[in-house]
């Protein structure tokens, strides 16, 4: 049995949260197809202006081709910043102290309780779905959209923690 406690803290939540779009498959797709159809739309837009307005195709063609080009190039930068945002705006919204604050984890053979300021959660193995990890936290999915928050700094037997996932998890997310 591992038990640790830890603080968990909002750049936390929202490293959870960059860590969540970067791997979801529903995500992913969405920015694919805010990327490249935004640019196909606006690259069609000179031949609509042009009669409209009586000027050339391609005179307005430079700047709605340039327009595209930034679109493509920046739009992922801006869409990870917004996630970024919008997960502190969602974070500071409430008391969040479940969220937010001490956890204690216990470990073990049959699954995962998580006691916090609020309460106490015992999930089995089979509750949870997946996991995942990036340079700082480990991703336990109890759902498809939320995770138990680990910060690996915290686990004193990591290497323990991974085989235990290897063996009980059926699905890791890409790291």
């Amino acid at each position: 049995m591992q038990e640790f406690s830890y603080e968990l803290t909002e750049q936390q939540f929202v490293d959870f949260n960059l860590y969540h779009a970067k791997h979801s498959e529903a995500v992913k797709r969405s920015l694919t197809i805010q990327r490249f159809v935004i640019p196909v739309i606006y690259l069609m837009m000179p031949f609509v202006m042009a009669p409209i307005f009586d000027w050339s195709v391609w005179g307005l063609m430079v700047p709605f081709i340039l327009f595209a080009a930034l679109w493509i190039i920046f739009f992922p930068p801006y869409f990870h910043w917004n996630i970024k945002r919008m997960s502190r705006k969602m974070v500071n919204e409430g008391k969040n102290e479940g969220l937010l604050g001490t956890h204690e984890l216990f470990i073990d053979s049959q699954g995962i309780r998580e006691v916090t300021k609020n309460g106490e959660t015992h999930v089995r193995w089979s509750g949870i779905e997946k996991y995942g990890e990036d340079a700082d936290n480990v991703y336990l999915y109890n759902s498809a959209m939320s995770a138990l928050i680990v910060p690996k700094k915290a686990v004193p037997e990591l290497e323990s923690l991974r085989k235990l996932l290897a063996e009980k998890v059926s699905a890791s997310v890409g790291n």
